[in-house]
């Protein structure tokens, strides 16, 4: 019991350990993420100061545009270095006499009485204006001048017209940023040290612009780092130690020059020990906090990392385990739900936790965070509260996969399990009724979003994962149905094999599913009990082959015998004629008995396959012109004529040509027995290209009540009464010795018209 505790203690351990790695992690992140320089990588780390840093490069560039505004603003609203409040900014006209003049303080007082202020914690940002213009406020006034804008910079006619509080706000929040300009770089306490200066080309009148008068230029130049440049035609150079040579800067002294000449400079200093406590300073200051945040952060991450993987890995190899020692899996009443509404049921809480309980955690955070980090700290808890929720979930899958319920309790299991059972028609139905349900269910959500969404919904993440699940439904339902077809073609191809005579064609039944599987496998069993009957049935046919052969070797021996002592007593010459009789009598039934036996013996072995053939190229057209003469006397007793109509080119085929001999024999043999007497025996020969083919017709003497497949059987004769001679062995004997020698032997019977065909390819 105590050790039973103490491996839950340790698990618990575990558990809480990883919980505060991950926070660990969590805050390295935040140091590294909640950081100005977030996306740089690690190098500049290492080798970069302040003055090489991208962000100092941008605020010199925001300061040399911030000269030369001041450059601009100092002729709109100073007098001597100082601010005019009384010099005319303004002159509009409302009517036919009605012109006006303003001041600046007038148009202070004006955006004092529309609610303008500046902001001096914001560095002097214009804030504030009205909420409700007047009748009067908003009638348009005809503009004849303006401070900032000259009469060459109106490009269209409707830029004379504007509204008094238009008007107030734009000369408003240039006095705005000039004030800012001023108090940032114009006092004594600041790290940034200019001058501008334009000649006339006399050098008679000259401007000069700066905010350290009592320096010179090498004194500017040596405080760290400078800008130089000068508008000499010979020296287009800016020269500079800054990291950038900032190409805005001749331009902006082109544009900003009173006079038409070249005779301007600039130079610009910035002191790099940071006496002054500017904004330099400070940004100084901060990017040497944010390198060393940077870098306390890279380490927390790596050791936070460090101790969740470790353990996360004791986690995975204890999870549904009570110990190390024991396992048994251990499930919690969490895991025993259905594995699908778990994942629902979680992925619900994670959309509460990012969009309830993360903005709420967000807010509390914003106590302690700086507002220019307040959306990368809305990451980070949206992502703790997704990163737990993901581990609960995960942990209880690998409990489920251990215990191998993972699957098996689940609702698309049970649905599986029911349509798997099902008949086809119902398993259709079911799945399509399933499929449309869910389309419809998935292009509502999406349609819902882009009607919410407009032009953005590509940009909705929730929106991009309803597509990404809509299409992989689609995709896994074309998975099942080509795995069914592709079931379905096996089962199409088993069958096929079977039909055709493969009779020991099997099917791997671990590749079918379901019912197709119950096919399968059906499918197997009819193969084996085919191959069962077809074996019992060579096996039959063996038996009568030998039982046809012994028997015909043990009636052979005394037959032999009956015919040699009937030859005996006919020599004796007897002449009683009742005893002569007696012996013809003997004499014909002992010589049918011995070619009955002889033809069993050959139709056994023909059935059998049990001949050796001794194949030759044979004159077809020889054979059967001689078969033919040495029958004519013969069919002559019974006044048959036979009419031949063979071809008198040479067709050659291969063949046994004994075999082949004894099966026009039977066929001659089969229609002088058989044939009416006194009509015509019809024989031909018909060259097919590829395919000689022999066929003999005659007219039967006898209805021919029974089919040509049962006339090639053994022991069957077209004469029902049996009066004639034949054994019923001829026809079949033939069949089988022309299948022997690659031939085809066909019967047709039209009426009383028997016609026996055999093909044989010719040899080119």
């Amino acid at each position: 019991m105590a050790e039973k505790k103490t491996n839950s203690f340790f698990k618990r351990l575990v558990g809480f350990l990883h919980f505060l790695f991950a926070c660990v992690t969590l805050v390295g992140i935040g140091f590294m993420y909640l950081n100005s320089n977030y996306g740089r990588g690690l190098d500049w780390i290492k080798t970069e100061t302040f003055e090489q840093s991208p962000d100092f490069s941008k605020k010199v560039q925001a300061d040399i545009t911030n000269i030369f505004d001041y450059v601009q603003y100092q002729d709109i609203f100073e007098v001597n270095g100082k601010v005019d409040y009384s010099q005319v900014v303004l002159e509009v006209t409302t009517g036919p006499g009605g012109e006006k003049s303003y001041t600046l303080d007038d148009i202070i007082q004006y955006g004092k009485s529309l609610g303008y202020y500046m902001d001096e914690s914001d560095n002097y940002a214009l804030k504030g204006g009205p909420e409700t213009l007047s009748e009067e406020d908003q009638e348009q006034v005809y503009v004849r001048y303006r401070c900032y804008q000259s009469e060459e910079d109106l490009t269209s006619p409707d830029q004379s017209f504007s509204t008094m509080p238009d008007l107030t706000y734009e000369i408003l929040r240039r006095f705005s940023s000039y004030y800012s300009i001023y108090s940032r770089l114009m006092s004594d306490f600041t790290n940034l040290y200019f001058r501008v200066a334009y000649y006339s080309k006399n050098n008679a009148i000259y401007e000069i612009h700066t905010n350290a008068p009592e320096m010179s230029n090498d004194d500017i130049m040596a405080m760290g780092r400078y800008i130089y440049y000068s508008g000499d035609s010979n020296d287009l150079a800016v020269r500079t130690n800054f990291e950038s040579n900032f190409p805005s800067i001749p331009a902006l002294m082109s544009k900003n020059n009173p006079y038409n000449g070249n005779s301007y400079y600039v130079v610009i200093g910035l002191d790099t020990s940071y006496k002054a406590n500017d904004d330099y300073a400070q940004a100084y200051t901060a990017y040497n906090k944010s390198r060393v945040n940077f870098s306390n952060g890279l380490y927390i991450t790596i050791a936070g990392l460090a101790g969740s993987l470790v353990t996360f890995a004791f986690l995975l190899f204890l999870s549904g385990h009570a110990s190390i020692s024991d396992r048994t899996i251990t499930l919690y009443p969490f895991d025993r739900t259905k594995t699908d509404f778990m994942l629902l049921l979680m992925a619900f809480v994670s959309y509460l936790c990012i969009h309830i309980m993360a903005p709420v955690t967000s807010k509390l955070l914003h106590l302690v965070v700086v507002s220019d980090y307040w959306d990368r700290a809305n990451l980070l808890v949206a992502f703790g509260y997704l990163y737990f929720c993901v581990i609960l979930t995960f942990f209880s899958l690998i409990r489920r996969y251990k215990a191998e319920t993972l699957w098996k309790n689940s609702f698309l299991h049970d649905l599986t399990e029911t349509l798997s059972e099902s008949t086809f028609r119902y398993r259709i139905t079911i799945g399509f009724v399933l499929y449309l349900a869910y389309n419809v269910f998935m292009i509502t959500v999406g349609a819902f979003m882009i009607f919410h969404h407009e032009n953005s919904v590509f940009q909705f993440m929730p929106f991009i994962f309803v597509m990404i699940a809509w299409i992989a439904g689609n995709l896994l339902v074309f998975y099942f149905i080509y795995r069914n077809a592709d079931q379905t073609d096996k089962i199409h191809a088993a069958i096929e094999k079977l039909a055709s005579g493969e009779t020991s064609y099997k099917v791997d039944v671990n590749d079918f599913s379901s019912l197709e599987a119950e096919l399968a496998e059906g499918l197997n069993r009819i193969s084996d009990g085919l191959e069962t009957a077809l074996a019992e049935q060579v096996k039959s046919e063996r038996l009568k082959a030998d039982l046809i052969t012994n028997v015909s070797h043990d009636i052979k021996t005394p037959l032999t015998s009956i015919i040699n002592y009937v030859d005996l007593i006919k020599r004796q010459h007897i002449e009683d004629p009742t005893v002569q009789k007696y012996l013809e009598v003997l004499d014909q039934k002992s010589q049918r008995l011995k070619t009955l036996t002889e033809d069993l013996v050959e139709a056994s072995r023909a059935s059998s396959g049990n001949i050796k053939l001794e194949i030759t190229n044979i004159d077809f057209v020889e054979l059967v012109q001689q078969t033919t003469g040495e029958f004519e006397e013969k069919y002559a007793i019974r006044h048959l004529e036979i009419v031949n109509t063979l071809p008198n080119e040479v067709i050659m085929i291969e063949a046994d040509g004994r075999r082949l001999w004894r099966v026009l024999e039977n066929l001659y043999n089969n229609a002088f027995k058989y044939a009416l007497e006194g009509t015509r025996v019809y024989v031909t020969i018909e060259d097919h290209g590829a395919d000689v083919v022999f066929t003999i017709k005659n007219v039967s003497a006898n209805p021919l009540n029974i089919s040509p497949d049962e006339l090639t059987e053994r022991f069957v004769r077209g004469d029902v009464s049996r009066t004639t001679e034949g054994s019923g062995l001829g026809l079949s004997i033939a069949k089988d010795l022309t299948t022997l020698q690659g031939g085809k032997f066909e019967l047709i019977i039209d009426g009383d018209l028997f016609k026996a065909q055999i093909t044989f390819p010719i040899k080119n």
